[in-house]
């Protein structure tokens, strides 16, 4: 079930292609906002982004094993607010250049993530199961709208 933010994002991404064809024929092939950043930060987000999926996939298995203890450690600690600022250092942090509801989306699939790993640890495999679709969520909803080239 989506939330009421992804729901709204969503139905924006769903009526930008209108506007955005009457300003930006040049991309009219892909309604998105773009964001630009420098080429080291998109290269440190997309890096992020496939390991966020390759825990997703580590999450699906855990929790296809009924190991929740498992899925709900690998969702704290490589999805959860504990992964991030690992490249504040370097002054090229993707967040940095993010607009704020983007920035925002991505805050909201870190705390969906620690969410998550609070109701697997239940031992509730139905619950942890809808709380992990909260997650996914916040990745559908950034990428319905954003992107980076």
């Amino acid at each position: 079930m989506f939330t009421k933010t992804t729901l709204a994002l969503l139905s924006g991404a769903l009526l930008s292609p209108c506007i955005l064809a009457e300003t930006n024929t040049q991309d009219s092939l892909d309604p998105r906002q773009l964001v630009e950043m420098p080429a080291p930060a998109q290269q440190l987000m997309r890096q992020d982004m496939l390991s966020h999926l390759a825990a997703l996939n580590s999450i699906i298995a855990a929790l296809g094993s009924g190991d929740l203890n498992l899925a709900a450690d690998t969702a704290e600690q490589q999805m959860g607010r504990a992964s991030m600022g690992k490249h504040r250092a370097s002054g090229m942090g993707p967040g940095r250049f993010m607009p704020l509801e983007m920035r925002n989306l991505g805050w909201g699939m870190h705390d969906a993530a620690d969410a998550f790993a609070v109701e697997a640890r239940k031992g509730n495999a139905q619950s942890a199961y809808a709380a992990l679709q909260n997650v996914t969520s916040s990745c559908v909803a950034c990428h319905a709208v954003y992107r980076t080239r």
